[in-house]
């Protein structure tokens, strides 16, 4: 099924005691642990058919017990799923390795560290200087997945920084052999990346409690999606990190 549909899947079945549901999450070449936008897609799709009834709920993967809140505001069931403490990876491949990837000059990549940031699977991070570039990348494959295995890394997320518009940024993601070259929405690698822009203070001025950014990717696939990422910093440490989304259901296709 996910190779006919192109996209990742997730299969709902029975669960252990101290969860509510599980999750399993495919795409066409494989399984995965964790897949956000699909666990958002879920949820949507048993609150509106009353399959579940109370927030939180408690959902199983292959990573242990994920917590997920969820609130239905008027069409829309706005969900928000909890990742983990972000893990930072030491050893990164260099500009001239990620400028050949992604078939660019190292002139077009951002002052800003080239790192791969895990806060439920490793995604490298990268910046680059302008949403034009972004938007023009076409990525040497092959060479990028080399890359990913070599720094164990489930795939690429170029950003680039949204002009004048606040705590926002657009992003594309390269998975490693998942089937497809490019992903519209990938929640795993947008918490990631929320992780990476506290860290690095993209954003100022940071504040104690949850700061949220504003994700926007697809938009090269024309298939726009838009992603919230936060985290929560106490005494100057991120603690928490999180995902907040909806999805619309289409009645003959499932989700949209």
């Amino acid at each position: 099924m996910t190779k006919q549909f192109g996209h990742e899947l997730a299969f709902v079945k029975a669960t252990r005691s101290d969860c509510d549901h599980k999750l399993r999450f495919f795409v066409p070449l494989h399984e995965m642990e964790m897949c956000i936008h699909a666990t958002i897609g879920s949820i949507t799709v048993l609150v509106s058919r009353g399959m579940i009834k109370h927030s939180p709920t408690v959902i199983e993967t292959k990573l242990g017990p994920i917590k997920v809140e969820w609130e239905i505001n008027g069409s829309n069931v706005d969900v928000c799923v909890e990742q983990f403490s972000p893990q930072f990876m030491n050893v990164n491949p260099t500009k001239d390795e990620v400028a050949k990837a992604l078939n660019i000059s190292t002139d077009a990549l951002a002052d800003f560290p080239i790192q791969s940031v895990s806060t439920s699977c490793y995604k490298l991070i990268v910046p680059v200087t302008s949403t034009d570039v972004l938007h023009n990348l076409q990525p040497d494959f092959d060479y990028l997945w080399k890359l990913c295995d070599e720094f164990n890394t489930t795939g690429f997320y170029p950003f680039a920084l949204e002009p004048e518009s606040g705590w926002s940024v657009q992003a594309r993601q390269f998975p490693k052999r998942a089937g497809y070259n490019e992903d519209p929405a990938t929640g795993v690698a947008a918490c990631a990346l929320g992780a990476y822009l506290t860290a690095n203070k993209v954003f100022s001025p940071l504040k104690a409690g949850w700061n949220s950014y504003r994700i926007i990717q697809g938009v090269a696939m024309e298939r726009p999606s838009v992603i919230q990422a936060e985290t929560f910093l106490k005494d100057d440490r991120m603690t928490r990190t999180r995902v907040k989304g909806n999805a619309e259901e289409n009645k003959h296709r499932g989700l949209a």
